[in-house]
């Protein structure tokens, strides 16, 4: 059952049904409960080039600099994203400055250490509701381990991952009111910014299985279903925007692009369903 209660899991959103939610990271499969999108890449390796889901207000921004005023969000979900981030303490300090509570999901640092993928920069695990980070100064953290694990492990380690994923994860909740964000990471002094190889062929691959299929469609199906689609396409997006670079608050929409009429920087963003003529927000 663990595997249906983990693919079921993008229905549970501990918040009001008012709140207004942010997913960051939300790339091909989006939180049913998210209100507003945010992901850095139209297309990327990091997603396996999946399609990026844009059927609410969504905008293409960084985790580490996102384009939103203080405390605009009740809630914010960043699933399989944080480990992505080279700069963590900037990462988890922006979801913090935008939200008030919200959700943190990523590969155990125990998974992260056996499969590498080429794109992750951290590993994490939660001991005693506190994040432990530690920042990965190679795509391989320990070339020995890998290779034992490719000798023996390799070819059921998916089965167990699929069979026991709980186990395989962290799941993180925080809340402003209770302290926020517990974490450490254990050698700030690393720079994770290296750069991974291209291709991949040591990675696990996405299950192709028939019952696979048969639960990411169900997921689509509930994502339209139970997706707050009338008040999505009511949000006015652009009055949520604030410009990392100079703090403007003050944009002018131009096609597909929201531009700081202070400093001119841009964001891409979707509006579906919205009128594609300019507009502008002010503060």
């Amino acid at each position: 059952m663990d595997s249906i209660a983990w693919s079921l899991r993008r229905l549970y959103c501990p918040v009001a049904k008012d709140a207004l939610v942010l997913e960051i990271g939300s790339g091909a499969s989006p939180y049913f409960r998210a209100n507003v999108l945010c992901d850095a890449y139209e297309e990327t390796q990091e997603r396996f080039y999946a399609q990026l889901v844009h059927d609410r207000p969504t905008i293409l921004a960084f985790g580490e600099q996102l384009p939103f005023r203080d405390r605009s969000f009740d809630f914010v979900i960043a699933s399989h994203v944080l480990e992505h981030s080279a700069d963590p303490e900037r990462f988890l300090s922006e979801i913090q400055r935008v939200g008030r509570a919200g959700y943190i999901e990523v590969p155990d640092a125990f998974m992260e250490r056996l499969t590498h993928y080429g794109f992750h920069r951290l590993e994490i695990t939660d001991v005693d509701n506190e994040l432990v980070i530690r920042k990965k100064k190679h795509y391989i953290q320990d070339e020995e381990v890998v290779s034992l694990f490719h000798h023996k492990a390799r070819p059921i380690f998916p089965k167990w991952v699929a069979q026991f994923p709980f186990h395989f994860h962290v799941r993180y909740y925080w809340n402003k009111e209770t302290g926020g964000i517990r974490y450490r990471i254990l050698n700030p002094e690393c720079d994770a910014s290296w750069q991974g190889p291209r291709a991949q062929p040591t990675e696990i691959t996405e299950n192709s299985s028939s019952m696979a299929i048969a639960k990411r469609w169900a997921l689509t199906v509930i994502r339209k279903l139970f997706s707050q689609n009338a008040r999505n396409r009511a949000i006015d997006l652009m009055n949520l925007l604030q410009c990392p670079m100079c703090q403007g608050r003050a944009f002018d929409l131009k096609a597909t692009h929201a531009i700081c009429r202070g400093c001119q920087a841009s964001h891409v963003v979707y509006l579906p369903r919205w009128s594609q003529k300019d507009s502008s927000a002010t503060a």
